[in-house]
């Protein structure tokens, strides 16, 4: 199981490097929202996969038991508010940034 959780790990961070090395004109910005409606950890990897599936983000993380996800996203492929609806899309409320 500790194997597993280490090849997520790594996978997020190995994603976040070839996003990076992938386009060298990006411009990187990290955002922390306020996410409410997130019950487990379930709800954190539907945040996650919902987030990642938009063009020019790195990476996505978020914590049910502290109510925020952070996103680290090229500002000239996504924005914000494109972040913000696709987490409203998969069923939870954005309640501004932390």
């Amino acid at each position: 199981m500790a194997s597993m959780l280490m090849v997520g790990c790594n996978s997020t961070a190995k994603k976040s490097e070839e996003a990076a090395a992938d386009n060298p004109g990006a411009e990187w910005v990290e955002v922390t929202l306020n996410v409410n409606g997130m019950t487990c950890e379930g709800c954190e990897n539907a945040i996650k996969a919902g987030v990642e599936s938009l063009e020019g983000i790195a990476s996505c993380e978020s914590s049910f038991e502290e109510g925020w996800t952070k996103v680290k996203y090229d500002k000239s492929t996504t924005s914000v508010e494109d972040i913000e609806g696709k987490i409203t899309d998969t069923g939870y409320s954005v309640k501004g940034e932390l």
